[in-house]
């Protein structure tokens, strides 16, 4: 599939006003994430005021964002105040992947053409999890190293916050597949790192994990599934956590054919497409995506305990994963 590539340089991002949702999910969101309509508007001034006053945080305010983050915290102020926090500070002590996310740059580009994340487009009910394919077969260890692969992860999740609502209302739940390659390459970076990284992706993150179902593993994966569960917070260690082997009728018993693509044994079409049309959204997106490269927090500005206080130690670590192999 072709990509339309555009003149973008002088474009501008502007936000739009809170979408309205199907009454499944304004269902879901007032049941599980105690959303009263009545007091959304309210909230949302709330924290556009803590923020404009917390003197450190450079951070969006735009209503639709937010309300992502009033989501994910079940709407507790006072979580929603940690979270974006937290979301920020990570974010500001990962140059290597809050740096240089313009999706027309060419390396950028090329990684972007892997397509090691995939969000998928359909769900059994409207109000399921939403599903995000992680290709470890995918990435190539000899064009780009994990963070320019965890760049790619968090523009794409950063369009999902923003505009995907049965995301922010639902979940997702992630099918992680390993492929026929060699696994090494996926442990060959700073142990510090990845300790960032889980951060990022859990503590930091207001997308909401539903579940990891791994396919293709390797027979000695249990290494990897004891480091994978070891950087999860404890609440994410009580989702589920499914090994499928090869097996794709295991696989299919927690998602039918109809939600998966043709290399699954879905009936979705193959997953090159949608590889493209991600690849073309975010382009879409590149104001959106370089602006946030200017948001972060100023810590000689802070007010407030930093809330990765007690992970400095764990920052300085020192210390490498170099060539795992599995069979």
């Amino acid at each position: 599939m072709s990509v339309k590539v555009e003149a973008l340089a002088k474009e501008v991002f502007v936000a739009p006003p809170i979408r309205p949702i199907p009454e499944c999910l304004k269902r879901k969101a007032a049941e599980e994430l105690n959303e009263k309509e009545a007091n959304v508007a309210e909230e949302l001034e709330m924290i556009k005021t803590w923020m404009r006053q917390s003197g450190h945080i450079r951070g969006r305010i735009e209503d639709q964002f937010l309300l992502g983050f009033l989501r994910s915290c079940k709407h507790s102020m006072e979580r929603v105040k940690e979270k974006l926090d937290t979301y920020y500070t990570i974010r500001s002590v990962l140059p290597e992947v809050m740096r240089n996310r313009d999706p027309l740059d060419p390396f950028v580009r090329q990684v972007i053409k892997m397509g090691v994340t995939v969000p998928l487009p359909k769900t059994v009910n409207p109000d399921d999890p939403k599903i995000i394919l992680i290709r470890g077969d995918a990435f190539d260890g000899d064009v780009c190293d994990f963070p320019d692969i965890l760049k790619v992860f968090t523009m794409i999740g950063d369009i999902l916050l923003r505009d995907d609502d049965q995301m922010m209302i639902c979940g997702q739940a992630a099918i992680i597949d390993l492929g026929h390659s060699s696994s090494s390459h996926l442990f060959n970076f700073n142990l510090s790192f990845l300790r960032k990284a889980s951060i990022l992706n859990q503590q930091a993150s207001p997308l909401r994990q539903k579940g990891f179902h791994f396919i293709n593993t390797p027979k000695s994966f249990d290494l990897v599934l004891n480091i994978f569960k070891g950087l999860m917070t404890e609440k994410n260690r009580k989702r589920t956590i499914m090994s499928h082997g090869s097996s794709l009728e295991s696989l299919h018993r927690y998602f039918p054919r109809s939600v998966l693509p043709a290399e699954l044994g879905g009936e979705l079409g193959p997953v090159q497409q949608y590889v493209d049309e991600w690849e073309q959204r975010l382009i879409d997106n590149r104001a959106y995506l370089i602006e946030e490269e200017s948001l972060g927090v100023d810590e000689g500005r802070r007010r407030t305990t930093n809330p990765l206080a007690e992970e400095k130690d764990l920052f300085g670590t020192a210390g490498t994963f170099r060539k795992l192999e599995f069979d």
